[in-house]
């Protein structure tokens, strides 16, 4: 009986990972994109507060690189990654961290944009399972739960939606181990245009940096 719920276990996964061959594929050709630069809506849902928490922000990203994430009208927070560090800005406090990529506080963002060896498909692979897809529209959604405990400690349960026309991750969103939910929605990007390089600079004379 456990041997056959082994092999039934095992059949699952499989079957779930060659139904994400679209996922591979939109994954794949996302990274082979010179840059995107795209708005987008982020939604949190707080376990301790009773309304969710809407705000607009924009993204410029060249896939596996370098990255700058803007939240908030005007900006609350600024993330920019330009390969080597990130710089993690408070924009109303005017102070700053400065993070490794693997810090916990940004591997989410990191998963959301592609960024890191993680990000790709089989690592992702080695770090989630997949727990459920569905095609519909254009568009596919897949499901992942964290294999991994150093990545259970952060995320309860990943969602990905792909636009498999724009081969553009669309929405991704995540649980938290405290229940705090965050989805994030983003509208049609601008796909191989030229993002100057001085998106990614920062003038870190203007901040205070956490030590």
């Amino acid at each position: 009986m456990i041997r056959s719920g082994v092999l039934l276990l095992f059949l699952s996964l499989r079957i779930f990972a060659d139904e994400a061959a679209p996922l591979r594929e939109a994954l794949k050709k996302q990274a082979a994109h010179k840059s995107v630069v795209a708005t987008f809506r982020q939604t949190k849902r707080v376990p301790a507060l009773t309304d969710d928490i809407k705000t607009m922000g924009k993204l410029w990203l060249i896939p596996g690189k370098a990255f700058r994430w803007e939240l908030g009208t005007p900006i609350r927070q600024a993330i920019v990654y330009n390969g080597a560090k990130v710089l993690m800005i408070d924009e109303l406090k005017k102070t700053g961290e400065r993070l490794s990529p693997d810090d916990r506080s940004v591997k989410p963002l990191f998963l959301t944009l592609g960024m890191g060896e993680e990000a790709s498909f089989d690592e992702m692979l080695k770090a989630f399972t997949i727990t459920s897809t569905n095609e519909a529209k254009g568009r596919y959604n897949a499901t992942f739960s964290p294999k991994q405990r150093s990545v259970k400690k952060i995320i309860k349960s990943l969602l990905m939606q792909v636009n498999l026309e724009a081969s553009f991750v669309e929405r991704i969103g995540w649980i938290q181990r405290d229940g705090t939910e965050t989805m994030t929605e983003f509208f049609t990007p601008k796909l191989n245009i030229t993002i100057p390089s001085s998106t990614f600079k920062v003038d870190e004379s203007a901040y205070r940096w956490k030590e």
